[in-house]
């Protein structure tokens, strides 16, 4: 712990009253009418728990941030009387969705697990990626909010259990690449009883056997499988994936939470990547223990340049912080910043560091939710719906609980698995969607928000539209701020591509922005409060 101790020297401590903010839920007279179907008929398949994604992306160019979300599919038993799919809620700009799913094309009806978005032939537009229980699905988007399966013609239908995925340029050629995380050895056929004494329960992880990941490159045409020859061969149960340049070596690294197995850290060394997790002290815990990874999130919490990373763990093992040194390793500063307790009791999945009262510095957002449907009758001190939390950062050097500030909607007991952050109502702060399993997603608005200033900005790259890699440093107040754009993070959901800046009561910032292919462009004092599209300047 002497690496955490010595974070109270370098933190400031200037306190700064947040602004008040409430979340109300909304998502049904928002139009969202969706209820995710897990398939549960009483046998207990071990996919039934797992929940599913959803992501935030602008399907028709509009700006305006659509809704993606991953329903499961028809298991055993009688027939639902509509078959389930994924559905695509299109943003009409007045708070409003409107379900396009069918003619869309995008309602696939495999078992569905997670998504990502990215445009993959650099074409203008957001595809979408699907993981399933099963094949994996790639959708590409026309440009009007169409899409059409290309999965088979360009090679990406992986058939395994997949989980959290995203897009990625790890080879910096301009081209999307893409990376999945693949979970266990699972079939329905194979379905294990687990039981203690007459009660039957969900099993545990080390039923089943983990598998590898996949991850592969883009060659224009076609996508190339090349895990093994990558350097990806760590197997491990697969749950969350991010990505960031976490030595800032000017090229993309990747993290995978394993659930219950050691976690990855694949650091990208140009022409391979090499799993340097031990070494980086991200594998494990302070303890030296493997722990139950489900969600993920890279962020500069306190603003010192570096990519710091989260994990959201099982119940009775808190959640971990790892800070990030700037020299190449991390450090669980878990109990150091006050993110112990208020996690040793929950069972987090989706999560997203995001700066929810716009003060300028990034707050942590957790779902929660057991795996376990009866654990009341397992464990007294367990529940199965829990409440969510928000843990508001203190300039850097400490997170305060903050989950009964933000209203009851927030507050409820839920089973939440994928989340994402938007701001889907372009008001300049950030809103919450969190999947729950079996029942409705929650679309959490965040009211009082942009009573502080803040900025957007989306950044579209000469070669790579989506400027995947791309480092932006805001300068606002004398407060210096750090964001990479990235695809992944949390837990099977993908978050709107705008960057987004809490600038305090800062009315200007300077930006500058470090594109992935070197260039460096500069925007000196840009007016606060305003979505802001910045085109990479040719060559």
């Amino acid at each position: 712990m002497r690496r955490c101790a010595v974070l109270s020297i370098l933190c400031a401590c200037v306190g700064a009253a947040a602004a008040e903010v409430r979340y109300r839920e909304v998502a049904q007279e928002a139009g969202i009418d969706f209820r995710h179907y897990n398939g549960a008929q009483g046998e207990y398949y071990y996919i039934e728990t797992f929940g599913a994604g959803a992501a935030f992306f602008d399907a028709d160019g509009d700006g305006w941030q659509d809704i993606y979300l991953i329903n499961g599919a028809h298991l055993s038993g009688p027939l639902p009387p509509t078959p389930p799919s994924n559905r695509f809620y299109r943003n009409a700009g007045d708070g409003t969705f409107a379900d396009r799913s069918a003619a869309s094309g995008a309602g696939d009806r495999g078992y569905g697990m997670g998504c990502a978005a990215g445009d993959f032939d650099n074409d203008g537009d957001q595809d979408l990626y699907a993981t399933n229980f099963g094949a994996n699905v790639l959708l590409s988007n026309d440009g009007g909010g169409r899409f059409v399966d290309v999965t088979q013609a360009v090679g990406v239908g992986d058939g395994r259990w997949g989980t959290s995925s995203g897009f990625l340029d790890f080879d910096n050629d301009g081209d999307l690449d893409l990376f999945a995380a693949n979970y266990v050895r699972f079939s329905l056929q194979g379905n294990v009883e687990c039981k203690r004494g007459a009660l039957r329960f969900y099993c545990e992880p080390s039923t089943y056997a983990p598998i590898g990941d996949v991850l592969y490159r883009n060659d224009g045409r076609r996508f190339v499988d090349v895990t093994k020859s990558m350097g990806i061969h760590a197997v491990g149960r697969g749950l969350g994936v991010a990505f960031a340049d976490s030595d800032l070596d000017g090229d993309t690294d990747i993290y995978v939470a394993n659930d219950g197995t050691p976690n990855f850290l694949y650091e990208n060394q140009g022409t391979r990547f090499v799993e340097i997790g031990l070494q980086a002290g991200v594998q494990y815990n302070e303890d030296g223990h493997a722990e139950a990874g489900m969600g993920v999130d890279f962020g500069d919490f306190d603003n010192d340049g570096y990519a710091d990373l989260f994990v959201t763990n099982y119940s009775r093992e808190t959640n971990t912080l790892y800070w990030n040194d700037g020299r190449g390793r991390f450090a669980d500063c878990t109990d150091h910043f006050g993110l112990g307790a208020p996690s040793y009791l929950p069972l987090g999945f989706g999560t997203r560091f995001m700066d929810y009262d716009n003060d300028g510095d990034l707050d942590l957002y957790i779902g929660n939710g057991h795996v376990v449907n009866n654990i009341e009758q397992l464990d007294a001190d367990l529940r199965y719906a829990q409440p969510d939390l928000m843990l508001r950062n203190q300039d850097g050097a400490h997170f305060e609980e903050a989950s009964d500030q933000l209203g009851a909607d927030f507050g409820a007991a839920s089973v939440v698995r994928g989340a994402a952050t938007a701001d889907f109502d372009n008001d300049g702060d950030l809103d919450i969607l969190a999947t729950t399993v079996a029942g409705r997603p929650r679309l959490l608005r965040n009211d009082g928000g942009n009573r502080q200033h803040w900025l957007e900005l989306l950044l579209v790259g000469a070669g790579q539209p989506d400027a995947l890699g791309a480092r932006v440093i805001v300068i606002a107040g004398g407060a210096r701020q750090v964001r990479e754009r990235q695809s992944g993070g949390s837990y099977l959901s993908g978050h709107d591509p705008r960057l987004h800046f809490g600038l305090g009561r800062a009315t200007k910032a300077d930006i500058t922005i470090h594109w992935p292919d070197g260039q460096v462009q500069t925007l000196a004092a840009v007016d606060a409060n305003q979505i802001v599209r910045v085109v990479q300047p040719t060559r």
